[in-house]
């Protein structure tokens, strides 16, 4: 069965029997029957993944150039330091297998959260300090949310320079003007929506 991350092409999603997000992975991959599992197009991900549930799953080779940026030699190097925090650390990180495992052996607190999940669990933690392992653009979020918290960066470099692409003045002109459109082929649209479907049976 062929489970694939949501930050992929149409097409791809029309291959696929599962699409899924960061939230709702594990809960999918864990549902699924013992049988050959492909997970696309995220390695760091699919290898948190396998971690976590036991399963045999091949892994597309594939990352996010940001996520792929915040290493376990990070993380470990921040651990030493802020010893009260507690580790907000999404899934597609380089580091999120080696961190599954360390850092609990180090006495340290540690979340794996989709972005949605950390600005939620930032909110509602009596925590007062947090290290954030993820584009740094979600502490903006973060900070609106919970403006009496600490929070640390994992890596100041892991900024996406295609997501800061999307401004206000464009999103603006496309809803004022009607510009932009996107179209997917009808046959793929098709194709893709079931897999799509079925990941909401999770939601």
């Amino acid at each position: 069965m062929v489970v694939a991350y949501i930050n992929t092409y149409a097409e791809v999603k029309a291959l696929a029997d599962y699409v899924c997000t960061s939230a709702n992975c594990l809960k999918i991959v864990e549902s699924l029957p013992d049988v050959p599992i492909l997970f696309i197009p995220d390695k760091y991900l699919g290898m948190y993944i396998a971690a976590r549930t036991g399963k045999k799953i091949e892994i597309w080779d594939g990352q996010c150039h940001v996520h792929a940026k915040l290493t376990s030699e990070r993380i470990f190097s921040l651990a030493k330091i802020f010893r009260d925090a507690e580790f907000l650390i999404h899934p597609e990180c380089g580091c999120g297998t080696a961190c599954l495992v360390k850092l609990p052996e180090l006495g340290l607190k540690v979340k794996f959260l989709s972005t949605e999940g950390m600005v939620k669990y930032v909110k509602e933690s009596p925590a007062e300090r947090f290290v954030v392992a993820t584009e740094t653009g979600i502490l903006y979020r973060m900070r609106k949310a919970a403006p009496d918290k600490e929070l640390i960066p994992a890596a100041e470099d892991a900024v996406c320079e295609y997501m800061k692409l999307i401004t206000l003045e464009k999103v603006y002109k496309s809803l004022r003007d009607e510009v932009y459109v996107v179209t997917v082929p009808p046959q793929i649209a098709e194709r893709a929506r079931r897999a799509i479907e079925r990941m909401f049976e999770f939601a």
